[in-house]
């Protein structure tokens, strides 16, 4: 370890600016009425999220994670009628290095009783907007569209040998005992063809992701009659900032799709009994948003790198 790394990450003139930017946001929910509240940074069960791994705490009374997101305790402040919420909170995922990924990092996440992911996207754009300076001008795009588009196939028709030869040698990656793990292609695929060319010059609201990606999102009926995610995520110059739902209230397919993903599991999380509790007793109709503020802070700053939007960055702490 170098002398000098305990030495801040980033400028005091940077971190002057990201507060006032924090100040933009409190103003900015503010006058819009929605509540600013704090979330636990110990949750007695994981946020379960696909592809997502939390940090697990053994503590004298009982395992504790630490949140990827702090969606629970949200969502039941909703339950319990605190009405329209949000956060700015740590968020921490084991194995998330890069410019643009860290383990630690803060949250921004909202929820808005009686809307839908159309209605939260157009303010998640207006937030933007407000902290960048960038004008609002922007692009809607189905997960279909975005695919044709800039992959030039349809990945809910595309056959397994052309997702390879389109793959390369990029393929092996997803492919284990001599199958090809569609989900997965598809998922590297719009990493490396689709995302890049997103949200280039504007904002790109990619709406409409398939079924199977669904998370926390409520069904409906989209292109040919298909069921899809009432999902989006917004993209500026190629990065994801943020991650929308309108969310499911229906707790057993909540319970079902989370027990689901608990089988994949093996770093030994548990359901969240509270949450899970709350969805019981009634998730009013709604929707949430996270964001990366990190990368909202990079994209508002000029930075190329996470690190230099934080006081002390993961190697630094």
């Amino acid at each position: 370890m170098s002398e000098a790394h305990w030495r801040p990450s980033c400028t005091r003139q940077i971190l002057c600016r990201r507060a006032a930017l924090v100040e933009r946001m409190r103003e900015f929910f503010r006058s819009r009425d929605v509540l600013e509240v704090d979330t636990p940074v110990l949750q007695s069960g994981a946020n379960l999220d696909h592809g997502v791994v939390p940090f697990v705490l053994e503590t004298t009374q009982g395992r504790r994670f630490l949140p990827t997101s702090p969606e629970h305790p949200l969502k039941r402040l909703v339950t319990a009628g605190f009405g329209a919420v949000w956060t700015l909170a740590p968020a921490f995922r084991a194995d998330e290095r890069g410019q643009r990924h860290a383990p630690e990092f803060r949250m921004l996440e909202w929820y808005r009783p009686d809307w839908n992911d159309y209605r939260i996207a157009e303010e998640t754009v207006a937030l933007c907007c407000a902290l960048t300076g960038l004008a609002a001008t922007t692009e809607s795009l189905t997960w279909r569209e975005a695919f044709r588009r800039h992959a030039g196939l349809d990945p809910a028709r595309v056959d397994d040998a052309t997702l390879v030869a389109t793959l390369g040698e990029d393929a092996q990656a997803v492919i284990s005992d001599g199958r090809l793990d569609r989900s997965a292609a598809l998922d590297l695929l719009l990493t490396q063809r689709v995302e890049p060319h997103l949200g280039q010059g504007c904002w790109t609201l990619l709406t409409d992701y398939p079924a199977q990606a669904c998370a926390q999102a409520r069904l409906r009926t989209g292109e040919d009659g298909e069921p899809v995610a009432a999902r989006f995520e917004l993209y500026r110059n190629g990065v994801e900032l943020a991650n929308g739902y309108w969310e499911l209230n229906d707790a057993v397919e909540l319970e079902l799709r989370l027990r689901h993903e608990l089988r994949e599991r093996q770093a030994g999380e548990i359901l969240d009994g509270y949450f899970l509790a709350a969805m019981s007793e009634g998730l009013p109709d709604c929707a949430g948003v996270a964001v990366g503020f990190d990368r909202l802070v990079m994209l508002a700053l000029g930075l190329d790198d996470i690190a230099d939007t934080q006081a002390f960055s993961w190697a630094r702490a």
